[in-house]
């Protein structure tokens, strides 16, 4: 049995499970490092899409579908845009798409008030 130690069991990497934290620190502090520079530039454009969707209400799958992606795919750019933009939950990720949207005057927020969500039609 000495042969199988080790084996079997896989115990959660400590730096593998901090990174994300890491990243966000990093992601938090490149964008205080650029004055002026708002959070949400630092995104892709391919991120700005799933970020944009999210916050319209859509569910990871559904975004998948809609991008031609895979859940997992879409659950990794949410993380990834997490990390630049300091932001730990969705609601945070809405307030600086509203504040970016006043500041460039676009308006689009995501509001989806008084149109079918897409899922439910």
């Amino acid at each position: 049995m000495s042969g199988l130690r080790g084996h079997g069991v896989r115990r959660p990497d400590e730096r593998a499970v901090g990174s994300s934290e890491a990243a966000a620190a990093s992601g938090a502090a490149e964008h205080a490092g650029r004055p002026g520079r708002q959070p949400l530039e630092l995104l892709s454009d391919r991120e700005r899409e799933v970020l944009d969707r999210v916050l319209e209400g859509h569910t990871y799958p559904s975004v998948a579908r809609a991008l031609g992606l895979s859940p997992h795919t879409v659950d990794t750019y949410m993380r990834r845009i997490r990390a630049k933009t300091g932001a730990t939950h969705r609601m945070q990720l809405l307030r600086l798409a509203m504040a970016d949207a006043l500041e460039t005057g676009s308006g689009d927020t995501g509001d989806t008030r008084g149109h079918a969500h897409p899922d439910r039609r």
